[in-house]
Formats: C-alpha cells, structure tokens, sequence
C-alpha cells in the first residue's frame, strides 16, 4: 500500500508467537493463546506520528517472535 496524504496510516494483522526460553538456553515457540492475532497501525513517515511507529520500522520486525521472560 503506498501511502497518499489522505492515507498515511496502514493497518497489518499478524499471528502473536511467544518465544519461551528454556533452561538449555533454546526456545519453545507457541502461538498466543490469549490474544492468537494482533493488529498493529504504522505511519507512512521518517518518524513517528500520534504514538504509532513509522512502516519502515514495523514491516521488518512483523514476523518476528515476541520474547518472554
């Protein structure tokens, strides 16, 4: 989606996967159970915008797993 000046944002849904460290210093990957999907706005911008993150930052970090300690 290219971004216009009357479309700035940009919504994606991603599937929230938990990062379990395991005590051999390996992790269990196990998708959320409370909140399976996530949507995550992002502005078409250098920098941020009214507490969202700029797309450029969001889009290489959407698949990544979320780490729990």
């Amino acid at each position: 989606m290219h971004a216009t000046p009357t479309m700035p944002f940009e919504t994606m849904t991603r599937t929230r996967v938990l990062a379990i460290p395991k005590k051999n210093g390996k992790y269990e990957y196990q998708i959320d159970q409370l909140q399976p999907a996530e949507t995550l706005t992002c502005v078409h911008s250098l920098f941020p915008h009214y507490g969202d993150k700029p797309c450029w930052y969001v889009k290489p970090r959407l698949n990544q797993p979320i780490p729990v300690e």
